[in-house]
């Protein structure tokens, strides 16, 4: 389950990287996607928050999972929740 865990975690933030990419090349890129990013990067150093370790990938370069935990924190609150949905986590559902 750990492995299937690490796959999606993976796959959603190279799905984010390659948005911030694609963005950069083209004329949507504005000056909110830039701050965005950097508060989301700087959230997450702050508070050393690292959701790839969460999920037992670690790398031995540091920082590298808080600022890939940051660009998806700079995406924003909906895309968190739909990342945690996929994930299958429910929260309170009041069907449990």
């Amino acid at each position: 389950m750990e492995t299937i865990s690490a796959i999606i975690i993976g796959s959603i933030i190279v799905e984010a990287i390659i948005e911030y990419v694609s963005a950069i090349s083209s004329k949507e890129f504005r000056r909110k996607w830039l701050s965005s990013m950097g508060f989301g990067v700087a959230f997450a150093l702050m508070y050393n928050l690292d959701l790839p370790a969460v999920f037992g990938l670690t790398t031995s370069l540091p920082f590298v999972g808080m600022v890939l935990t940051g660009m998806l924190l700079s995406r924003g609150s909906n895309y968190l929740a739909d990342f945690i949905k996929r994930l299958g986590y429910r929260g309170g559902d009041k069907n449990d």
